[in-house]
Parts: structure tokens; sequence; C-alpha cells
């Protein structure tokens, strides 16, 4: 039996910040002078100020989310094992912590795979070729895939059979940043052979070539 889960999503801004980067701090409402005591004080009248808690992050959130998404990396499908149960997912958010010892990163928002990962302590990547969109898409729940997918073990770990490259890995670090988890895993097992990759790039899987004609058109 195989699971399928939505593609990892970018961290939204959970609210402005004083430090340097992308979007400068709000800037501190004016000091106002005290009135004098012959001023006689009125309820207050005209336009409410919206505060900038909840469209202005939310605005944030789909400028960054653009902004990263012309940030084209690798698909993967991250998996794991319980109860006789194949649960995997699309994600992007995936990297290279450290070679020595052997580390990587995958990045997930609160999903099933988050729930399942303290229990079973091990995740596999698989990194997909340019033929295996069809999978991507099938883990992400955007629609079932023609072809079943099939895999590949090591150790009880399964494996998506096909891709570009594998790894098995043990969680040994876990990091919580804003609306994410960073699983670290130290890799136990990896392989790999050559091919085209699959591209995710403004929302979108493509080959290297469909990148390229989509970039040049914008």
């Amino acid at each position: 039996m195989t699971e399928r889960e939505g593609v990892a999503r970018l961290t939204r801004v959970a609210a402005p910040t004083a430090s340097s980067g992308l979007m400068p701090p709000p800037r501190p409402a004016p000091k106002l002078p005290s009135p004098p005591a012959r001023w006689s004080l009125r309820p207050a009248t005209g336009v409410a100020t919206l505060t900038p808690k909840a469209a202005a992050v939310d605005q944030a959130a789909r400028a960054l989310r653009q902004v990263m998404g012309r940030f084209a990396t690798g698909v993967t499908v991250v998996t794991t094992m319980e109860h006789d149960t194949i649960h995997g997912m699309t994600a992007n958010a995936f990297l290279s912590v450290s070679l020595r010892p052997p580390l990587v990163l995958v990045s997930l928002g609160h999903c099933r795979m988050s729930a399942m990962l303290p229990r079973t302590g091990r995740y596999g990547v698989s990194v997909l070729c340019s033929d295996q969109e069809q999978f991507a898409a099938h883990f992400a729940a955007q629609r079932v895939s023609p072809i079943e997918p099939t895999f590949v073990w090591h150790r009880g770990l399964p494996l998506l059979e096909g891709a570009l490259a594998h790894l098995a890995c043990r969680v040994v670090d876990v990091h919580a940043a804003g609306d994410h988890v960073l699983w670290i895993g130290e890799v136990e097992h990896l392989e790999h052979r050559d091919g085209e990759p699959l591209l995710f790039y403004t929302g979108r899987f493509g080959t290297l070539a469909e990148v390229r004609d989509r970039a040049e058109r914008t």
C-alpha cells in the first residue's frame, strides 16, 4: 500500500523582524505630543488604519514564493515505511548539509510525513529523472500516476525505482523553523546513475529544455 502527500511549501514569514534581509522592518509610529490641558478630546473618527499583521505578511509570503520560484531545483520523493505502508511525498526543499559526516536535510511542513518520522526514524530520498514527472505529480497529490510506482529497498526502506539517485538516511537531528521542520539525516546508503533530471521552476515541473524555454519567454 502506498500513500502520497503534497509538495513541501516555503516557510511563511510569521511576523516582521528588525533583521536585515529581503524586507525592511516596519517604520515605528511617530510619537505625538501630549495635548494641552485646554484641548477637548473627541472620539476618533475617519478611516481605520489596517494593521500589517495579516495583509502585509500574506503579501510578503506571496512575494517570497515568487522570488524563490526563480530558483530552479531538482525534484525528490521522500519516503518512509510504517506498519507495512509506504508513505511518500514530493519535495524540492532538499539539500546537502555536510560531507564529513554525510548529512542531508529535508524541510517539511505540517504533514503526515512529519508526524511519521519521529516514529520511523528513517527516510529515503529519490532524485527524479526527467521522465518521472508522473510520479512527482502522484506523490504531490496532484493526480494519480497512470503507472504504478515501484520501489527498491535498502534495509527495509523504500526508494523509488528508476530515479537518478537514492539516499537512505537515519534522522539524527530535528529543528523547528517557522512553519516548517528541518529533518537532518545521516546518509547510510547512496547510489546514482547518469541521466537528465526533472526540475521544478516557477511552480511547475519540467525538463532542462522546457525550463530554458520558459525562462526565455518570461
